[in-house]
């Protein structure tokens, strides 16, 4: 009987330094979690205090040294015996300070180097949290910090999540507020003449005993407003219960305007110039419709005359092009003229003007059509067998237009050369 006296004894005493545990804010973790140890590892904190006094040793090189040398050590540049791990508490926790931009005990971590990521920040405020009542109690989080939606969607839901401990029953407020977005309640937020693009609100999200998750649905608004992307923000604050806020506590959500399909559209050519053949033929021409395709909308198409002539090089454009609702794009067909004159390249160009109902011009109104000439290639001289075009008199035969430049040019230097000999003589004379 004694025996079995002595052994409810120690396992009262046992459940009672466990239950301390527990509930007092002293580590229960043997080492830090894998993805803490990453941070100081990714960034070269192993060793901030070398060749100094650490605070107990902070040589942060494994998960087991990193938990025995941080949580709860006074830290040496405290004045009120500030830990550089208070569990439970990031906001007093001078590593978490260090890791902010202006510290105010010692310089900033890691040192010399840049500033950690938000995504490692917000691991250690999460760990040094977790080692406090939220391991029994919860650490309240968005589940995304960032989300996209379209204008067109009716809603849009976003998740809180309880990680950690789940123990009895705890709430956290939200507010979804803006952040460049018009909203129903508070016409202040933009012009009054602007419809809103989500519904306002604010609230609380109760968790019972054992509950992990809660949905907060935002209604959206879709509006006949061209503008731009829009953000407003869903914020965490207020918990209670034990539950404390962990270190993604916002989201902010990104409203993708659908105007431009409502837009009839913005035109402009493809390219700002062609160059072609004058034995291709025909050119075809693109024209495309951006930001917008709403409606049925007509557009002129008209050549000028450059060193290129209507007639001669080309025929003339003059035409209107429709586009049907939704067309993007369209094609039209210049025709070429193949003369038998040999001739530089010309040019000639190509304009949009008058779209129906308002509609923009792009900045490309106008596109330059070059027409290379092809007869060079047959003005070789005296002919097959003749004795005008080559040297020696063996013929005419085929000079490329690379050919002839190079003969252009060497023709150039020659009589350069001589004129600066002239030049030469007259003066000493």
């Amino acid at each position: 009987m004694q025996a079995v006296k002595s052994s409810l004894k120690k396992l009262s005493l046992l459940t009672t330094v466990i239950l301390g545990c527990l509930f007092s804010h002293t580590r229960l973790f043997a080492a830090v979690p894998d993805e803490v140890q990453a941070v100081f590892v990714n960034n070269n904190c192993l060793n901030c205090h070398a060749g100094a006094i650490p605070s107990g040793g902070l040589s942060l090189d494994n998960a087991q040294i990193s938990e025995d040398e941080l949580v709860n050590m006074v830290a040496n540049c405290s004045i009120n015996n500030e830990l550089l791990v208070d569990p439970g508490n990031p906001d007093v926790s001078i590593l978490y300070l260090k890791l902010l931009p202006n510290p105010n005990c010692g310089g900033v971590m890691p040192p010399g180097g840049p500033l950690v990521s938000t995504a490692d920040l917000n691991t250690i405020f999460d760990w040094i949290v977790s080692i406090g009542p939220a391991a029994q109690f919860g650490l309240m989080t968005m589940e995304q910090t960032a989300v996209t939606v379209q204008e067109t969607d009716m809603s849009v839901i976003l998740t809180v999540n309880r990680e950690l401990g789940t123990m009895g029953a705890v709430t956290v407020d939200f507010v979804v507020s803006t952040l460049g977005a018009d909203n129903a309640e508070d016409e202040t937020a933009g012009s009054t003449e602007d419809p809103s693009d989500y519904v306002a609100q604010a609230g609380t999200l109760t968790f019972a005993n054992g509950e992990t998750s809660k949905d907060i649905v935002v209604v959206l608004t879709d509006d006949d407003v061209f503008e731009s992307t829009e953000v407003f923000s869903v914020t965490l604050s207020n918990t209670s219960g034990g539950a404390v806020l962990g270190g993604a506590s916002q989201t902010k959500v990104s409203i993708t305007d659908n105007e431009f399909d409502n837009q009839p559209g913005t035109f402009f050519f493809e390219r700002v110039s062609y160059t072609v053949n004058e034995a291709d033929g025909t050119l075809d021409i693109q024209i495309n419709r951006s930001f917008g395709a709403a409606g049925q909308i007509t557009l002129d198409v008209a050549s000028s005359d450059g060193s290129a002539l209507s007639g001669g090089d080309y025929q003339t454009i003059s035409s209107t092009l429709v586009f049907a609702e939704g067309e993007r794009n369209q094609t039209f067909s210049v025709t070429l003229v193949d003369d038998a004159v040999e001739e530089q390249t010309e040019s000639f160009t190509l304009s949009l003007s008058q779209p129906s109902d308002g509609e923009l011009l792009g900045g490309v109104q106008n596109t330059t059509v070059n027409i290379a000439d092809d007869d060079a290639a047959n003005a070789g001289g005296g002919g097959t067998g003749g004795t005008g075009g080559g040297t020696g008199g063996t013929g005419g035969g085929t000079v490329t237009p690379e050919e002839e430049a190079e003969y252009e040019a060497a023709g150039s230097v020659f009589y350069l050369l001589s004129l600066l000999c002239l030049i030469g003589v007259v003066r000493r004379r």
